[in-house]
């Protein structure tokens, strides 16, 4: 059986690479720059979900009222919208505006999907009323959305049709994490306390999925982001709280066959357990970035 002991990868491979992270059990975001560790910083942030490049060299993270925004290279906070108690989850959409995700809100039943405009004014309300859960919401190249709802990840548009329906492959009860859709029609979704990365064919049907090996204490796979060479990086969350930074391997990455190409061991001293991440190379900072036809992060370029 493969297990990390026996794992080895050659030593300049990722040298260089940055990440964004969020420590859920710590409620803190970090920059990691593997090749110059004196830029890294680590900083307390509220409670929420959620990571995302929105350009001019800033990300946005989601709380429990809306949404921060603050600089890549600092940390330092810029704008705050604090005017949605009750907010899970947010998304950057490619129109520019911001997308908040709550549950039996705004005096509707099920989930609730708000787009507001930069000054927090509301722009449209989208509600799937058949759904008792909701984590991560992905906007999709034609326009619909593709949601995680526990058991079921599902596709709706914005009159709050549902399109397409999938159910999670899955032992526990997952709380199915991140959702992507790709152009083939298959879709991506990192299940939670299933431990693994599951894709589904546009039938609904499980095509794949992938985890381990059992070294790396597969638990709940939360953040996911599909590199520019279609490998799988995904953060193997280990726990709500501090104390688990010396437990199992929370970053991992996974090439298209399923195989472990890297993995990133957290330090316990700095981390508890990361539910986030964004590779930053060769991305370029200046532009919001959502998923593109592939499922990776491509910029969004106004005229």
């Amino acid at each position: 059986m493969f297990t990390l002991s026996g794992y080895s990868q050659k030593k300049n491979d990722y040298a260089s690479r940055k990440l964004l992270l969020r420590d859920e059990g710590l409620s803190q975001i970090s920059y990691v720059d593997l090749k110059n560790p004196a830029d890294n910083w680590i900083l307390p942030v509220p409670k929420g979900r959620d990571l995302q490049l929105i350009g001019n060299n800033l990300f946005l993270f989601g709380t429990e009222t809306g949404f921060e925004e603050r600089e890549i290279k600092t940390g330092k906070k810029v704008f705050e919208l604090t005017s949605f108690p009750g907010t899970i989850s947010v998304r950057r959409l490619r129109n520019g505006n911001t997308l908040l995700i709550g549950l039996n809100w705004e005096n509707k039943k099920g989930i609730v999907l708000l787009e507001v405009n930069k000054e927090g004014k509301v722009q449209q309300l989208i509600n799937y009323t058949k759904y008792n859960y909701v984590r991560l919401v992905r906007e999709t190249m034609s326009n619909t959305y593709v949601i995680t709802s526990d058991t079921i990840v599902f596709e709706g548009d914005k009159e709050g049709t549902i399109k397409w329906e999938a159910r999670i492959k899955s032992e526990k009860q997952p709380h199915s994490w991140q959702p992507l859709r790709l152009s083939n029609g298959n879709t991506v979704v990192s299940n939670g306390y299933g431990g693994n990365i599951q894709i589904f064919g546009a039938d609904g049907s499980l095509i794949k999925a992938i985890t381990g090996p059992e070294d790396v204490k597969p638990l709940f796979y939360a953040g996911l982001q599909i590199l520019k060479n279609g490998n799988f990086l995904v953060a193997n969350w280990q726990g709500h709280g501090p104390g688990h930074g010396d437990s199992g391997t929370q970053l991992l990455e996974y090439n298209p066959e399923g195989k472990l190409v890297w993995y990133w061991k957290q330090d316990a001293s700095k981390y508890s357990s990361i539910q986030g991440v964004i590779a930053l190379d060769g991305l370029d900072l200046k532009f919001l970035h959502v998923e593109g036809a592939d499922g990776n992060l491509v910029p969004v370029k106004t005229k």
